[in-house]
């Protein structure tokens, strides 16, 4: 077992970038330290450790592992780019975490999963490069698979997202001061890193 937040970020650290990047996708890792926050609030909230969870756009699979590591019984790590599974796969198995987790390529926006989950981790694409309303969709999905979503959205769409997760009649919990590190990745960037304020929810 984990000794603490510390532990599981230094690991979740050595999860490295994506291959073949895509822009359309708007592929990111999620920050080590982000990841680390996120889920280990959850495991002390009693939603990691002997649960199912998903990571539907896991990217190189920082929250799934995150997830194992903290004792989910099972974890789904899916994603719409085989690409990026090849690249969770790859980080997953050096971490020996396969024994627990399943690694699925699958379009989010039409969900291929009949059983319900206890728990989603998600860092949807914000509908910067991708669809717009892209994270809602993604979000809409996740509750009505699951009993508990952590979804990060961008800063300034906090009362819609509030709005639309309070008209199907779910709770929600929200949690500010995120930042995202954007490193330089695509040809149109023009510094080194950019930062990108988020919030978190938690909806019940």
């Amino acid at each position: 077992m984990l000794k603490g937040k510390k532990e599981l970020e230094s690991i979740i650290q050595d999860i490295g970038g994506y291959s073949k990047p895509k822009l359309k996708l708007e592929q990111y890792v999620t920050d080590a330290d982000v990841v680390a926050e996120v889920v280990w609030l959850a495991y002390l909230k009693g939603d990691v450790a002997g649960n199912r969870i998903i990571d539907p756009v896991c990217g190189t699979g920082r929250f799934s592992a995150a997830g194992a590591l903290l004792g989910s019984m099972q974890v789904i790590c899916s994603d719409i780019d085989e690409d990026a599974v090849r690249d969770a796969y790859k980080y997953l198995s050096r971490l020996g975490l396969l024994n627990v987790v399943d690694l699925i390529v699958m379009d989010f926006t039409m969900p291929a999963i009949a059983r319900p989950l206890d728990t989603v981790f998600q860092n949807p694409p914000f509908g910067i490069w991708s669809p717009r309303g892209i994270d809602v969709k993604l979000l809409l999905n996740s509750l009505k698979l699951s009993k508990v979503t952590y979804s990060i959205h961008k800063e300034g769409t906090v009362d819609y997202v509030t709005k639309v997760v309070k008209a199907l009649g779910r709770s929600i919990e929200v949690a500010r001061g995120f930042k995202l590190s954007i490193p330089y990745t695509y040809r149109h960037h023009r510094k080194p890193r950019r930062i990108i304020e988020v919030y978190v929810i938690r909806v019940t």
